[in-house]
């Protein structure tokens, strides 16, 4: 069950509606919620909520004993409880990995092992509750946490269903404080809200979807068949996929969460409007970037031991980041380029300052950062770092295999930059425009909209990227 179908929305009308009514009840409210979320997760694998449930517990109790402690043993408690919590998320993602690596180690020595193949399913979205778990186990080791939640209040925090599947990853300290006494008693910008939601639809429905098969599957998959000019539009057009692809859940998932009443970081600051490779990350998932920041960047020491530590921090940061996307040495290298070129700003601090001096060297800085982003996707994207290479070098080769393609494609990449470069406005416009409406027309104006954006988009649309994660 995801966002962009008719089953979610019934859902969540369902929520919707009770949630309101059950608000003067507190714990019942709450309970509600906890039971939505989880049958929310259902609906992808019983065993997998059974996953959610017993971590929920597990991370429950090791941090009451980090929030407790009364004998100095808080640190072994946090070690235990990370690497308990990254033990579940390695088995689930890097089981199939280790087990053929380890197959092939001992297959050249003449041992056949013949490990157990077994059938995993790979949770949806574990990462990001997963990610909210340890945040949780380190904000009550450094004192973050001010007072320590009931299991209710944790287990809600980290399977509630709008920022379940892929982010954006609050802090509990963000989300907590939200369920006290009922949480709110309104909805303080539905008309905002509600423009997000359309805003996603729109993104995945129409553009993302339209690209992904038109344009992108094909030439990441068989590039050699393409020349360079199809090549160039598919490595734009990828860079359109992923930013709607991510964004739109994040629209959605804030959209839902505030329908509901709850206040969810933004996750996506017009990051490709970015005029350094630093700006980029301040403003691209802000809330994982800000995670791999706090909790594995700083406590590798950060710019705290000098500039060659600072860097090697970076890239071994980034280098994490690329391998908690997959084990795959193409997600490896991606991360490692990113960590790499953010040292590169960390060793030489003044070129920030020379790049935003003119408006020339501002034009120029921002081209440089997004060309840099928009190649690197490319190694996102691929099957491996050869394929990688291989489908620059054919970009950089000028050849004109075939080099017919269909001119929609050309109008939907230049309507998705160009909606990325006005997003703001056209968020605030669209909730402008809503909020002078009457009621009645405001409600047959999103119901037509909504009706129109399911009837344009496909039948079969790829699930958002983030899911594999």
């Amino acid at each position: 069950m995801i966002f962009f179908t008719f089953e979610f929305l019934v859902f969540f009308a369902f929520v919707l509606i009770f949630s309101w009514l059950l608000k003067p009840w507190s714990a019942v409210w709450r309970i509600f919620l906890l039971g939505a979320s989880y049958y929310f997760y259902s609906v992808w694998d019983l065993r997998l909520l059974a996953a959610l449930v017993g971590l929920s517990i597990f991370n429950y109790l090791i941090g009451r004993a980090i929030f407790r402690d009364t004998k100095g043993e808080k640190k072994f408690f946090l070690i235990l409880g990370i690497i308990c919590n990254l033990e579940v998320l390695a088995f689930f993602k890097y089981y199939d990995f280790f087990r053929l690596s380890l197959e092939n180690i001992l297959g050249k020595i003449g041992i056949a092992p013949n490990l157990p193949v077994l059938e995993l399913i790979m949770a949806a979205g574990i990462s990001f509750f997963l990610f909210k778990a340890i945040s949780f186990l380190a904000d009550c080791y450094s004192g973050k946490i001010k007072e320590y939640p009931a299991l209710l209040d944790l287990s809600l925090y980290i399977a509630f269903f709008p920022q379940l599947l892929s982010g954006p990853i609050a802090r509990a300290q963000e989300f907590l404080p939200q369920l006290k006494n009922g949480g709110a008693r309104n909805i303080g910008q539905i008309h905002y809200y509600v423009t997000l939601i359309m805003v996603g639809l729109f993104k995945k429905l129409l553009i993302v979807n339209y690209l992904t098969v038109n344009i992108t599957d094909d030439v990441f998959i068989v590039p050699q068949n393409h020349g360079s000019i199809v090549i160039l539009l598919a490595t734009l057009a990828y860079a359109v996929v992923i930013y709607f692809d991510l964004s739109s859940y994040s629209d959605m998932a804030i959209g839902f969460a505030g329908l509901l009443g709850f206040k969810t970081p933004a996750n996506f600051d017009s990051p490709y409007g970015s005029l350094t490779i630093q700006e980029f990350w301040r403003k691209w998932h802000i809330t994982l970037s800000s995670w791999v920041r706090d909790y594995i960047y700083i406590p590798l020491g950060g710019n705290r031991l000098g500039k060659l530590r600072q860097g090697a921090n970076l890239v071994m940061a980034m280098t994490a980041m690329g391998f908690w996307h997959g084990s795959s040495g193409h997600f490896i290298f991606w991360g490692f380029l990113q960590g790499a070129a953010l040292s590169v700003f960390s060793f030489f601090p003044a070129l920030k300052n020379f790049v935003l001096v003119t408006r020339v060297r501002r034009f120029f800085s921002w081209l440089a950062t997004f060309i840099f982003v928009a190649f690197a996707w490319i190694f996102f994207r691929v099957e491996s770092v050869g394929d990688g290479f291989a489908m620059i070098g054919q970009l950089f080769s000028m050849q004109r295999l075939d080099e017919s393609f269909k001119l929609y494609v050309l109008v939907a990449i230049a309507i998705g930059f160009m909606f990325i470069a006005f997003e703001k406005k056209i968020i605030s416009g669209l909730a402008w425009l809503q909020e002078k409406m009457p009621a009645p027309v405001w409600f047959m104006f999103v119901s037509v909209a909504v009706a129109l954006l399911f009837r344009a988009g496909s039948d079969t649309l790829p699930s958002f990227i983030y899911f594999n994660f």
